[in-house]
């Protein structure tokens, strides 16, 4: 959890005059700036090991960069209790610091525990579209790995495939669809790019996740009507004479 201050911050372990508190994953780092914040920020960093965090870790994934205003409530404890921690906690003795990290832990479980309420009053198409969004991400984060598939999906969000295939279940296209036209997406540019004509069909074709040559053009024929050496040599036929490019 980080605590940012605004512009009016004084330097030193002085506590800032406003903060935010912001859930992060060292496994997926995410750049987070509180909107209030202006100029210099100043971060302090609460690390908390899963397995220390009594709650369902898919419900914390929901919370993941979501800055938490530290107005009022448990998050107003958490952060004034840090502040101080900062300011005299190097003053503390060796067991009184380690009594004082579990005491932190309790108001960060507290914390998050009240934003999950508090998510939870939402309707359920929200935190639908909350979730989409971030598997959707994650997806176009990861297409060039060739194990990315829904079950690997639904692991890594800690959800069973049927919760996965539900959610989708209203979507334009499932998500082996999303995967597959995403990879394609990306070859299809690729095999267009001048600088990579050293690089062979199969060769880009795997940089995407695609193992197998036969089902790659195969995929790509039905998604654009030609195959990938057609689509590479009619993007670098040169321009009929008389006609500029655009």
């Amino acid at each position: 959890m980080t605590d940012a201050s605004g512009p009016g911050a004084p330097s030193g372990t002085e506590a800032p005059s406003r903060s935010t508190l912001v859930l992060s994953d060292p496994v997926r780092p995410t750049a987070v700036r509180p909107a209030e914040a202006e100029g210099r920020v100043r971060a302090a960093v609460l690390h908390i090991p899963r397995a220390s965090l009594a709650l369902r870790p898919d419900h914390v994934e929901l919370l993941l960069a979501r800055p938490i205003s530290t107005g009022s409530g448990s998050a107003a404890v958490l952060a004034a209790f840090l502040a101080t921690l900062l300011e005299h906690g190097a003053d503390c003795r060796p067991e009184a610091q380690s009594r004082m990290g579990a005491i932190a832990l309790d108001l960060a479980t507290a914390c998050l525990a009240e934003q999950l309420r508090v998510l939870e009053t939402g309707t359920d198409e929200t935190r639908a579209q909350t979730l989409l969004r971030r598997i959707h991400g994650f997806i176009s984060q990861n297409l060039a790995d060739p194990d990315l598939t829904p079950r690997t999906i639904a692991r890594r969000h800690h959800m069973s495939l049927r919760t996965l295939y539900g959610l989708f279940s209203r979507q334009p296209a499932s998500v082996a669809t999303v995967i597959r036209r995403g990879r394609l997406e990306r070859c299809h540019a690729e095999l267009a790019r001048p600088d990579l004509r050293h690089l062979s069909v199969q060769v880009i074709a795997s940089r995407w996740g695609f193992t197998n040559p036969s089902t790659f053009s195969r995929a790509f024929r039905e998604a654009y009507g030609i195959s990938p050496t057609e689509h590479r040599a009619t993007a670098s036929a040169p321009a009929p004479p008389g006609r500029s490019a655009a």
